[in-house]
């Protein structure tokens, strides 16, 4: 008689998981997505397992591989080969495994119910694959785990800290996506790739004296950084270095957004009337508050410099609608040159005021543009 145990491989209960899967239609809004679980999702055996939020609509919606194709996947295979890592060393899943496509077509965001419908498949994903580190990419990820099993844990709090959880570690991370990178920098996630490096490898696995207590890695002090400061060091999280004119011009064009999106200024500035156009008084002594850690100035042909600096402190402490201003401006303006972006800067509604003024003989130096999440325009209005 032939033995049937063959049937109880890993091989096999994975590709039973995988044709379950494909047959779910719990979502409404998802049961006609591609079910993005396959043999493309990594090594079955591998000790690392990896859970982003969901599927990109450019990237795993397309190609069926998990954080491939787009600027995500791109960012997080480069954070895998800096510590030598292949994709074939490791597992991907996602915590909802359709993607969640908005109705004008851009990627969004998973529901409560989505994802607690797919809890139960990421539950036998994990069982299967029996890795000795979970790491979670993103809070949606990482809240995710708390259906299976709570574990209390906040990102901003966790991040690159093993922690027991179900009888294994769990090794918080922040999403690779581009906009992710404001809350934490690449250069950072580089730096949580190492340290995760350290505690395991995909295929051997954790040292056993290590396996069931978590790693010393002690948080860095967050300092109290002002609302100018935090904006600051997320232009510089997108834009990595620029000029201090291109710095002030774009801090101007964040608040002015934000005054008209939000109904008040995001770095709570006063913005006046220089030579060069709009220029934040306070933005010097920020800066110096900042130098060395979150930001490095220096000099290019004579031309004042500011970049990420080696050693932000905390993470950026900014609301998602703050953020997508500042990620939504800098994807406009960012690449600008200093002409460009003064161009820009001398066509919006409180310099083209401004000027109409100065043709007509008044002297409009060091008159405040913004102010109290005001436009001058309205400043002068609300005076009359």
């Amino acid at each position: 008689m032939i033995c049937g145990h063959a049937s109880f491989s890993k091989t096999a209960r994975f590709s039973d998981l995988v044709a379950s899967v494909q047959h779910c239609d719990l979502c409404p809004r998802l049961c006609a997505k591609r079910k993005v679980l396959s043999q493309a999702n990594g090594n079955i055996q591998s000790k690392v397992l990896f859970i982003a939020e969901a599927p990109g609509r450019l990237g795993a919606d397309r190609t069926g591989v998990p954080l491939h194709g787009d600027r995500s996947g791109d960012n997080f295979e480069a954070l895998l080969g800096n510590v030598g890592w292949r994709r074939n060393q490791v597992f991907i899943t996602n915590a909802v495994l359709c993607n969640p496509q908005d109705e004008d077509g851009t990627n969004g965001t998973p529901t409560f119910e989505e994802i607690a419908n797919c809890s139960a498949y990421l539950e036998m994903t994990i069982s299967l694959i029996q890795p000795d580190v979970v790491v979670t990419l993103g809070a949606t990820a990482l809240d995710a785990l708390s259906i299976i099993l709570p574990h209390g844990l906040i990102l901003r709090d966790a991040v690159a800290r093993l922690t027991p959880w179900c009888g294994r570690q769990l090794f918080p991370l922040y999403h690779p996506a581009p906009r992710a990178t404001v809350h934490r920098s690449l250069a950072k996630q580089r730096s949580d790739f190492m340290l995760l490096a350290k505690a395991v490898h995909p295929e051997s696995g954790m040292p056993r004296k290590t396996r069931d207590r978590p790693a010393k890695h002690p948080l860095l002090p967050s300092p109290a950084l002002s609302s100018l400061q935090h904006a600051v060091r997320a232009l510089l999280e997108l834009g990595g270095r620029m000029t201090y004119f291109k710095l002030t011009k774009l801090l101007y064009l964040v608040d002015l957004a934000a005054i008209e999106r939000l109904g008040r200024m995001v770095a709570g500035e006063v913005y006046l009337r220089q030579v060069d156009g709009p220029w934040p008084p306070r933005l010097n002594q920020a800066l110096k508050e900042m130098d060395g850690f979150e930001v490095r100035r220096f000099s290019m042909r004579r031309l004042p410099m500011v970049e990420l600096g080696p050693s932000p402190r905390g993470d950026v402490k900014l609301g998602d609608d703050v953020l997508q201003i500042i990620v939504d401006v800098y994807a406009g303006y960012g690449k600008m040159s200093n002409e460009q972006i003064k161009t820009a800067v001398y066509r919006t509604g409180p310099m083209r005021y401004v000027l109409q003024q100065e043709r007509c003989g008044k002297d409009m130096r060091n008159k405040a543009l913004l102010y109290r999440n005001r436009t001058i325009d309205l400043l002068v209005g609300e005076t009359e």
